[in-house]
């Protein structure tokens, strides 16, 4: 069966104590939920999470992790529950960020932008899954929004909606193409690489003078040793 539509699913915005633990309550029991986490870092030296998005197999959740951010740890009951899945694409992140903010850990995680590379699809995307399985074409437009709105516009709601309300079909389709290709060995492979990735421990950068040596780095930068000193000063200062 095809996954439903956004109009048919309920979407439950959770920024109190209450909802929180209301959506843990209705979560109990579920094989798998989808999860993934909206981060602001523009003039922010860690950046900090501000919204989660929570599917299960019969509803949305959006988390507003400003608000809830020091009882976001209650999600360690199902989080780190080895019998629930925890399903997320490119979690390299999400995984750090976590740890980061709410002292949250994953148990069982399976990546489907892993899943995707063991299948050996032309690209680990999550803009080509979404069209792969679900033939819904995912909107760009708010991949480096402000997550700190509040509240959010309809067109946000419904992006940070779409990044979990489908996942958990793909992740249903991918099991059965890796069941097809290699058995239960190429599940395990993916379910493998998920828990070194959540075996990963967020470490807060510590500021050096060589500090800046990591931004040209990441950043793939090539900079004369004269711009480099500035960056250097800049850094410092």
């Amino acid at each position: 069966a095809k996954p439903k539509p956004l109009n048919e699913v309920p979407c439950t915005w959770v920024d109190s104590v209450d909802l929180l633990r209301k959506m843990c309550a209705e979560l109990a029991g579920e094989r798998a939920i989808a999860v993934d986490l909206e981060n602001h870092s523009y003039r922010s030296f860690q950046g900090f999470c501000c919204l989660m998005q929570v599917s299960s197999s019969t509803a949305d959740y959006l988390v507003d992790a400003l608000a809830l951010r020091e009882h976001m740890h209650l999600l360690n009951e199902h989080f780190t529950n080895p019998s629930m899945v925890k399903v997320l694409h490119g979690s390299d992140s999400d995984v750090l960020w976590l740890q980061r903010d709410f002292g949250v850990y994953l148990v069982n995680l399976f990546d489907t932008g892993q899943s995707a590379r063991v299948l050996q699809y032309p690209s680990a995307g999550l803009a080509h899954a979404l069209l792969r399985h679900c033939q819904v074409r995912a909107n760009k437009a708010y991949q480096l929004a402000d997550w700190r709105i509040r509240p959010l516009t309809d067109d946000m709601f419904r992006y940070a909606r779409e990044d979990t309300h489908y996942l958990l079909y793909i992740f249903e389709r991918m099991r059965n193409e890796l069941l097809a290709v290699d058995g239960e060995a190429a599940v395990r492979n993916v379910l493998k690489r998920g828990a070194s990735i959540a075996l990963t421990v967020y470490e807060k950068d510590v500021f050096t003078p060589r500090s800046y040596e990591r931004l040209i780095k990441s950043r793939n930068l090539a900079l004369s040793p004269k711009q480099e000193q500035v960056l250097a000063a800049v850094s410092g200062w």
